[in-house]
């Protein structure tokens, strides 16, 4: 009996994404997510929109000579994989009314090299 193998995977892929529940009447928080590349060649991520957001950016948590910084990405070369996460890369959305109660928000990824891609971003706590 043959055994069927997996097909192999093309184009972007993006898992674990989501949105950081905040308390009620804060409007800024962040979004994180695995994207993997599986285009066989570099891929650019150069903007994050939101459509229920004021302002989307993308931004990177560092330790400089012993302060927390943040700053800015224009854009994030993906050999094979790039991981948002909390305290690295993430994804900053400000000015997002939370107050509806969403379970999830749509993500639009803005590449150079391919076609935009949308993503669902599951709402969770932080410590989920």
């Amino acid at each position: 009996m043959a055994c069927e193998q997996p097909l192999p995977k093309e184009g972007i892929e993006v898992s674990d994404a989501w949105v950081r529940k905040m308390p009620p009447g804060v409007s800024n928080t962040a979004a994180f997510m695995i994207i993997k590349n599986h285009t066989g060649q570099a891929v650019t991520l150069t903007d994050v929109s939101m459509e229920k957001a004021r302002h989307v950016m993308m931004h990177e948590s560092k330790v400089v000579d012993g302060m927390a910084k943040m700053e800015h990405l224009d854009r994030v070369v993906i050999e094979e994989d790039a991981v948002f996460e909390p305290g690295a890369k993430h994804i900053m959305i400000m000015g997002l009314d939370m107050s509806d109660n969403a379970k999830s928000y749509n993500i639009r990824l803005h590449f150079d090299n391919q076609p935009s891609l949308d993503v669902t971003a599951q709402v969770r706590d932080a410590n989920q």
